[in-house]
């Protein structure tokens, strides 16, 4: 049954971006790199007797929050954003909001897998 759990996890989350009209603008390699690395690197600061999988998804969470960050730090630096065009920091908004959803889905999925 986890497996049917996380097969149902996976078609909800990409089926409500289908619904929407698109999974195109829910994939961002960059920003999924950083929240795998941030979790990668968590779960390898893992004691003994902590369980690596838990320590990934936990990982995967404070990455997303952390890519968030760093996005709206990029986007508020940028000269768009002292200009206040929101048609151009709109797209990159979007993509600064994927960290968290990566990190979240990441849990999700450590989690059905513990």
């Amino acid at each position: 049954m986890r497996y049917v759990g996380l097969v149902l996890i996976v078609v909800v989350v990409v089926g409500a971006f289908n619904a929407a009209g698109d999974i195109g603008p829910a994939i961002d390699l960059l920003a999924f790199l950083f929240v795998i690395g941030i979790a990668i690197g968590h779960m390898l600061g893992a004691k003994d007797g902590d369980n690596r999988v838990t320590r990934f998804g936990d990982g995967a969470v404070r990455g997303g929050w952390l890519g968030f960050l760093v996005g709206i730090i990029m986007i508020a630096s940028s000269p768009p954003a002292a200009q206040m065009d929101f048609s151009a920091m709109m797209p990159a908004l979007a993509v600064a909001a994927l960290t968290p959803l990566y990190g979240y889905f990441l849990k999700i999925i450590s989690m059905q897998i513990d």
